[in-house]
């Protein structure tokens, strides 16, 4: 795996710790050092920690705040020509040794490569560009795979290039914009994401057609407590964290 930027690392980091369940821990962790120390922090800090994983693990809060990442754009429009289509990395999972390289896919991998197929067959004579890093746990770069699944599912090699040392949607849209720049092309992302990945490609110069694939928001919500919603939570947390990040950089206004 190439070397990772401090940057990139601390980045990560800082994201992983501001989630519900890392905050979670650390309330209750403080609540145990306070509950000698000073009874009434303890019960402030043990209470934060059971509203905070009980909300974000609540499908009617975790729908109100990942819906309005995920309502920029519309499902792209098959009719539309294109030169490209491009999908963006996502995270792999470990899988047996020697299986398809489509069972090494997580599930939103599998959205975004079903999603830029579907654009792609519209496009006979469109390209496929594929994007993503190893990661910290792979030995192979995302970008080989989604390409490998590609070809496992019809596609043509030739047609298809693939950039596996771009580590975030920054590099992905500056390591890419050599192929693209006046071309018109599909963007490709889990629909949460895609509004700050717009950004990212058309401050590097190019106009991307947004193609949101995989909503996680329902309109309809149910009124549980588990982990699906936790993780909706956590993509909202995430993506508004990454639009403070492009504010920080002068990306947006």
């Amino acid at each position: 795996m190439d070397l990772v930027s401090t940057g990139f690392v601390l980045k990560k980091i800082i994201g992983m710790l501001l989630m519900p369940i890392p905050i979670t821990l650390v309330l209750i962790l403080l609540g145990g050092w306070w509950l000698k120390r000073s009874p009434t922090k303890a019960r402030l800090s043990l209470l934060s920690a059971f509203l905070i994983l009980g909300l974000s693990s609540w499908h009617p809060v975790a729908d109100r705040l990942i819906r309005p990442h995920e309502d920029y754009y519309p499902i792209f429009d098959i009719t539309q020509s294109v030169d490209a289509v491009v999908v963006l990395g996502s995270a792999s999972h470990s899988a047996p040794p020697d299986t398809p390289a489509i069972m090494s896919l997580g599930s939103s991998a599998l959205f975004r490569l079903e999603e830029g197929l579907r654009i792609l067959r519209a496009n006979p004579d469109a390209i496929l560009i594929v994007t993503g890093y190893a990661g910290f746990s792979s030995a192979v770069p995302h970008a080989e795979l989604l390409k490998q699944s590609a070809i496992e599912l019809g596609v043509d090699p030739l047609r298809i290039f693939d950039f596996p040392t771009a580590q975030d949607t920054e590099q992905e849209a500056y390591l890419t914009a050599s192929l693209l720049k006046n071309k018109k092309f599909a963007l490709v992302t889990e629909a949460s994401h895609l509004k700050r990945a717009m950004t990212f490609f058309e401050r590097a110069g190019m106009h991307p057609i947004a193609a949101p694939a995989m909503h996680t928001g329902a309109y309809y919500t149910d009124w549980r407590l588990d982990s699906r919603a936790t993780y909706k939570t956590e993509r909202a947390i995430y993506e508004y964290l990454g639009r403070c990040w492009q504010w920080l950089k002068g990306l947006v206004l």
